[in-house]
Formats: C-alpha cells, structure tokens, sequence
C-alpha cells in the first residue's frame, strides 16, 4: 500500500462522516431505572470483589491452585454478560488462555523494559494490546505476545504523552521526532538521551522480527503513524478555527494510520479489504478518545472535532453522528474467521459503551434533553457513570497497584492463567 493508497482511504472516511446522519442512534435495546439500578448494583459488587481480593496478595505470589484466579474470572465474565451487555461467545474469547497468557507476557515485558514507566502508560498500552489480539484473530494469527505487539504498544503511549507535554518545548519535540522518522527509515542515529534512547531499542525489536526487505509496508506503516502523529502538533496550536485548520483530516490520519500499523505489526502484509476496515475502525477508535478528552483538550487548547465545538454548540449532533459513523464501520465488519462475529459484537458493544461512558463525563456539554434520550440507552444511569470512573480512579491509588515492584495487573494475568 502506498501514500495516495492512504490518503485515499482517509478521503473515503471523510466522505463516509460527512455522509452519516446527525438523528438519533439506533440503539439495540432500551433500559428502564429497575434495570438501571440492577446493573449499578452488580458493578458496585463486582468493583468491591475485585478490590478486596487484591488486597489480599498486597505480598508474595499467587499460588496455582489457590482459587484465586478462578473467582476473578467468574466475575468478570458474569459482570460482562449480565451487566455490561457483551454476548457469552464474546466473553469466552477475551478470557481464553491466549489472551490471558497475552496480557501476562506483555505486562511482565513492560516493567522488564521500564521499571519507571507509569501505571497510566502501561494501562494505554495494554488496551492496544488487546486491539492487536483482537486483530490476530481476525486475521488468522495465533494470540499471542509476540515483539512487534510489544514495541508497537509502548512506542506510542512514548511518543503521545511526550507530545502533549507541555513542559517540552516544541522545538525539542521536533528535533526528537525528525530523528526518530530517521530511525523508522532504518538509518543509524545516535541517541541524545535516555528517551531516544528507548524509542530507537523498540524499533529494533520490530526489525529484528520483520524483514524490511521483505515485509516493507510493516515499516511504511510506521512512518505514516509517525508523520500523522507529528503533524498532530497543529492540534496543540491553541484555539482555532475550524477553517484555519483541517482538524477533522489529521484525526482522521492519526486514528487511522494507527490501527493501519497495528495490523501490519500483526500480519506483515494486508489485503485492500483488510486494510480499509482496520483504518476506519482506528478513526473510530480516536474520535472516541476524543470525545471522552473534549473537556481536557478544551482547557489544554488541543484542537479535535469535539474541543472546537465544545462551549459552542452542544454535542448532541456530532456525538449521533459518531454513534452512526461508528456502527456503519463495525457493522458492516466481514470475515471468514469462525470469531468475527463474536469480535464485531465485541467491538460494538466496547464502542457504545466507551462513548456511553465518554458522555456520562462530559455531561456540561450536552444539551439535558438529549442526556435524558440517551440515558434511556445506557445499562446504568449517567451518573453512576461517573461514579463508578471516580471510584475506580481511586481505588487505582489507593491500591498503588505494585507489589514488590511488580504491577497488581501481572498478579491479576497470572491467577486467570493459573486457571487454565
């Protein structure tokens, strides 16, 4: 695939928003308050189970054969079908012993890398460590922990947070991503720094995977990700208009190249079909983010289709427009792999939930009709909503989430893979 061929699918998404209705989403099904509180109930539940057995292990291992794991996953999968709305086929997949094993091997790879990384950033990368299992699967790989699935997934929480940095000036972040495009290209550059240094060892876990000689379009993916990434800068400019800059077209590159490079990570070569729905579902992805940051990235002065429209307008039209532009994609998702409808439900329900959630903690930009339409949709009301986001928040602190220098996450991967 080449640069015009990009260019061309985002073209084609742009035509596809513009050309998706701003009315009300169809829903799959309505809930009542009973319903409502019902749910609330059993995440409350759940979130105290969760909680209280990790305390539990605040020292030493978690012993096969301690009951554990089991128990853990009990409750995810029973609060995930009877709570959250995913379909039991859908469940059993994120919890069968190749994504557990998956999610295990990466965290342990991760504190291995960089003791000093962030909790926040190791969580931003898992969650593109389960989109890339998801994308094995659709494309006929083993799930897996493999080093492209590594590299790729601690590469961008790197590049992104460093960024949005404020404290960096933007003559740095220049110079810093000029000789990491360098790098992607394959040429020797020196790094100035421990940062560059780390950046530049996880591309050469990918070359050290993937031929550039055969398996070229892996690294072309990078560099559209890096250069998307890099021009995303504009969006940091301020308040702007929304004709002084094409906003809507670098989100578009950004979300799209990403889940573009993440199948290319995964596969190494990709089929024209393949290829527009991993960069569709990857604008789904960002539009998301960006929806759930508007109120952030309003006060930063980062620039998305949300932030400049926020304390403008309400996002009532808009947010309907992303429901219905979302759903066209996953919905019209193929595949010839037995899963793909149980990983479309998944991804479905994720999206709806993910901007159910996203609005729940925007609240103030939405007009309270359409909050009161659109609660009548949701498995829990709105405001528990952002109670249960605040709570788990703080219960991440509190817990400190390491134990002897290891996340709680790797004890938590370890007992669900101990029951298997």
């Amino acid at each position: 695939m080449k640069f015009n061929d990009i260019k061309l699918l985002k073209d084609k998404y742009i035509d596809l928003w513009w050309d998706s209705s701003a009315g009300f989403p169809a829903f799959d099904e309505e809930y009542d308050d009973r319903r409502q509180a019902g749910t609330e109930a059993r995440m409350e539940s759940f979130i105290n189970y969760i909680v209280a057995e990790v305390r539990k292990f605040t020292a030493g291992p978690v012993l096969k054969g301690s009951g554990w794991g089991s128990g853990i996953r009990t409750q995810i999968y029973d609060t995930g079908v009877e709570a959250l709305g995913f379909a039991p086929g859908g469940m059993e997949l994120l919890l069968s012993k190749s994504f557990v094993n998956a999610t295990s091997d990466f965290l342990e790879a991760a504190h291995k890398f960089d003791p000093s990384v962030k909790l926040d950033d190791t969580m931003q990368a898992l969650r593109n460590v389960w989109i890339m299992n998801c994308l094995q699967l659709m494309l006929e790989r083993e799930v897996e922990y493999t080093p492209p699935l590594f590299a790729y997934s601690m590469l961008y929480p790197y590049t992104d947070n460093y960024l949005d940095a404020p404290r960096i000036s933007p003559d740095k972040k220049a110079q810093t991503g000029i000789k990491l495009r360098l790098r992607l290209e394959g040429k020797p550059v020196e790094a100035s720094n421990a940062y560059e240094g780390k950046l530049f060892k996880l591309v050469e876990m990918i070359e050290g995977y993937y031929s550039r000689e055969t398996e070229p379009e892996v690294f072309e993916s990078l560099l559209w990700i890096h250069d998307a990434q890099q021009d995303s800068i504009l969006q940091q400019k301020s308040v702007v208009s929304p004709y002084e800059n094409n906003i809507l077209n670098l989100s578009f590159r950004k979300g799209g190249s990403s889940v573009l490079a993440d199948a290319y990570l995964v596969k190494g070569a990709l089929t024209p079909e393949e290829a527009r729905f991993m960069f569709g579902f990857g604008i789904v992805l960002q539009l998301g983010d960006d929806l759930q940051d508007a109120m952030t990235d309003r006060r930063n002065g980062h620039m998305t289709v949300f932030s400049q429209t926020a304390g403008r307008w309400p996002l009532d039209s808009i947010t309907n427009k992303l429901f219905n532009f979302a759903y066209r994609i996953l919905d019209g998702a193929r595949s010839g792999t037995p899963a793909m409808g149980e990983l479309s439900a998944i991804m479905k329900r994720s999206c709806t939930l993910l901007l159910l959630e996203a609005i729940a903690n925007n609240d103030s930009l939405f007009s309270k009709g359409y909050l009161r339409s659109i609660e009548a949709y949701s498995p829990m009301s709105l405001k528990y909503f952002r109670h249960m986001s605040g709570r788990v928040r703080r219960e991440y602190g509190s817990l400190k989430l390491r134990n002897a220098g290891r996340p709680v996450e790797v004890y938590i991967a370890k007992a669900l893979a101990n029951t298997f």
